[in-house]
């Protein structure tokens, strides 16, 4: 009886440590701040955002870090070529960007090309995973929607 008690606790204990674990993560994927350089990149490569925009793409591109940690390892598609961009700035800076998934996300998140995905399904299974959690982060319904996620 004493055992199954022990493992009852330990299957809480474990639980809630996984849980606090991946508040961690999303607080720091919130908090991350981006290197000015990728800003600077993507300033230039889209010379027509304003300052507000460029801040909307890198929120865009922390709410979709943050997806990918819900999502559990699961495919996720980056729904939006601006947000893209992003990213790819951000994965050339090596250094940076290891880092970031080390902490953030506890493992490298690689970045497939939709084209180069084992198949189409692949692909729509990852854009609408995309959708359901971009949606339901943003505490849209997304059958019924008024506004659409940021990604």
């Amino acid at each position: 009886m004493h055992w199954i008690i022990l493992i009852i606790v330990l299957f809480i204990f474990i639980i809630w440590q996984k849980k606090i674990k991946r508040n961690q993560r999303i607080n720091y994927i919130e908090n991350y701040f981006f290197h000015k350089g990728i800003r600077k990149k993507i300033s230039q490569k889209h010379p027509q955002l304003t300052d507000e925009q460029l801040d909307l793409v890198f929120k865009a591109l922390t709410d979709y870090f943050q997806i990918c940690l819900i999502a559990n390892k699961k495919m996720v598609a980056m729904p939006s070529q601006i947000v893209d961009d992003a990213w790819h700035e951000f994965i050339l800076s090596t250094r940076f960007y290891s880092i970031f998934c080390k902490k953030s996300l506890g493992r490298f998140l690689h970045h497939t090309p939709t084209e180069a995905m084992n198949s189409p399904t692949s692909a729509q299974q990852g854009i609408k995973r995309a959708w359901r959690l971009a949606c339901a982060k943003e505490g849209i319904d997304p059958k019924h929607r008024k506004t659409l996620p940021l990604i």
